[in-house]
């Protein structure tokens, strides 16, 4: 992996940016238009396999396929109403559509719609335990996580989150979830849950900023995007403590963290924020409009 791909929800686009080791160095970044669709597309979340991106477009009920290669987009795929984010197994996708409430199961050989599985309201995010082959998706408005088994296709358990579940991310270790809630809406501030992956049930709960809305776990350290903040929190990954709180301008959407840079996408602005931890600086880099969700390739 080299670079950072992004999705630029507001512009129809991708943008991919090379990683570095140090904010000394240029930064080229290259944006690509999606136009296969009927915009506006809005591009929400980003999937990668075998050198093949899978990007769901929450306006035009599709997916556009997109080749890492040659950075041109191949095909778009129709799927479902509101399809807000997306991920992969074998030769399908797992895509939430929102409006119509189901996780959307499309075989990708076979080059259609299997099956469709009801979740609970505005399914937004999803997750997979690879290793138990199970799917997790917050479901922002009846606030809780629907879990579903891949290997049958069916719902077979559900959790209980605190208001307006954002994300959910399987821990490094695959024993434990955590759950960004973010009390959207509210003056109150949200939470990070962790539950365990086994149980499924709740071990502990850290408040955290406003709207919590990404989560990213390193080392030892666990990174939370404040949307509403304007800040990320560094919170110790064993006992949840906050170690640290950075203030940002912008709005903070999604960060990852590689080598040394945290990268985080400030949806206000259009920009790209890559913090150096070590040499305590940053360097702004513009991007599409409102940067959303991103991965490494």
């Amino acid at each position: 992996m080299d670079s950072l791909i992004l999705c630029n929800t507001g512009s129809d686009s991708i943008t991919k940016i090379p990683l570095v080791t140090s904010l000394d160095s240029d930064i080229v970044s290259e944006e690509i238009f999606l136009t296969k669709g009927e915009n506006p597309l809005r591009p929400n979340g980003i999937y990668i396999n075998n050198n093949i991106a899978y990007i769901a477009n929450n306006y035009d009920n599709s997916i556009s396929i997109l080749n890492m290669k040659t950075l041109k987009e191949e095909n778009i795929i129709y799927v479902g109403a509101h399809p807000n984010d997306l991920t992969g197994y074998d030769k399908y996708l797992y895509i939430a559509c929102s409006e119509s409430n189901d996780v959307v199961i499309y075989d990708l050989e076979e080059k259609k719609i299997i099956v469709e599985i009801k979740t609970n309201n505005w399914p937004y995010n999803i997750e997979i335990s690879r290793e138990l082959k199970l799917l997790f998706i917050t479901n922002f408005q009846s606030h809780n996580i629907s879990v579903i088994d891949i290997k049958i296709n069916k719902v077979i358990g559900e959790l209980t989150t605190l208001e307006y579940p954002t994300k959910v991310r399987v821990s490094n270790d695959g024993k434990s979830l955590y759950v960004c809630e973010s009390y959207m809406g509210d003056e109150r501030n949200g939470y990070i849950e962790v539950f365990d992956l086994f149980s499924l049930e709740s071990i502990k709960k850290v408040e955290v900023g406003k709207v919590p809305i990404d989560i990213f776990e390193d080392e030892d350290i666990l990174y939370v995007c404040n949307f509403m903040d304007n800040s990320i929190d560094l919170l110790n990954k064993f006992n949840l403590k906050k170690i640290r709180e950075i203030n940002l301008t912008g709005m903070p959407r999604s960060l990852l963290k590689h080598n040394n840079i945290v990268y985080i996408c400030d949806y206000l602005n259009g920009r790209l924020l890559c913090l150096d931890l070590i040499n305590n600086s940053m360097k702004a880099i513009t991007v599409g409009r409102e940067p959303n969700a991103m991965t490494l390739y």
